[in-house]
């Protein structure tokens, strides 16, 4: 997972285009059979994209969160921005196409994105954020 830090409004202003692009772009965000993550310290986003084509994959937690669980203490907004598949939550499948929205709350315990067909495999942007209360998993069909 990649992370980012608060830059001084001052600092900012004398960084070139290659200095911005260092500390503001996160270019990698889709990696065939992969989740990418990045780590922003302003407000504790957490961004990226899993894209899954011949493997499920796992959202899973680590040294980097305090958790096993990456829902530990973070909610999480995904929309599927290209192709067709489907996110599983503690079970239940949500079938997701391009624009298709889901919202899981705090305290989610197993994620896993799969490709319905590998020859359009999904793209899944992600976002999370720090939570402090438990909200209920939501599926927002386009």
């Amino acid at each position: 997972m990649e992370k980012r830090y608060a830059e001084h409004p001052e600092d900012v202003k004398t960084y070139d285009t290659k200095k911005l692009r260092e500390h503001f772009l996160f270019d990698n965000v889709f990696v065939k059979d992969e989740i990418s993550l990045c780590y922003t310290h302003s407000d504790r986003v957490v961004f990226g994209g899993a894209f899954p084509v011949n493997k499920k994959l796992q959202l899973e937690g680590g040294k980097d969160f305090g958790s096993d669980l990456f829902l530990d203490r973070r909610e999480l907004g995904i929309i599927c921005i290209y192709g067709e598949g489907s996110v599983e939550a503690d079970g239940t499948e949500y079938k997701m196409k391009k624009g298709d929205g889901l919202y899981i709350g705090k305290g989610t315990k197993d994620i896993i994105f799969t490709a319905g067909d590998k020859n359009n495999p999904p793209k899944f942007y992600l976002a999370s954020t720090p939570a402090h209360t438990n909200h209920p998993i939501f599926h927002i069909p386009i």
